[in-house]
């Protein structure tokens, strides 16, 4: 029976843990959508839980930016390779294949 109860309050736990995961997610990409990037950390000593709140969701905000710029960057890369691997396709092809591609893209 402890076994049970045991297992329960973990299963509780996760689901409990998911749930304000998910929480914080939509309230960092609802403060994100409505503020923008620009998001002001104000922190007030007099409502301590709120600027504790607040510094929470500008963490968030930050860490969204930061990996934004990242995939940005990582599909700039791709994106100049892929163009490369295609130059390299198109000067490896024959004289009709290359016709035909300066004539549809330049």
């Amino acid at each position: 029976m402890s076994e049970m109860a045991v297992l329960l309050a973990g299963v509780a736990a996760k689901l409990l843990l998911m749930a304000a995961g998910a929480f914080y997610a939509l309230l960092v990409l609802s403060t994100y959508a409505r503020e923008g990037p620009n998001f002001q950390l104000r922190l007030r000593s007099n409502h301590p839980a709120r600027s504790a709140e607040r510094l929470l969701i500008w963490a968030g905000i930050k860490m969204i930016l930061a990996i934004a710029r990242a995939v940005r960057s990582i599909l700039n890369v791709l994106y100049q390779a892929s163009a490369d691997v295609g130059t390299w396709v198109v000067s490896k092809s024959s004289a009709q294949v290359q016709a035909r591609v300066l004539s549809r893209f330049l």
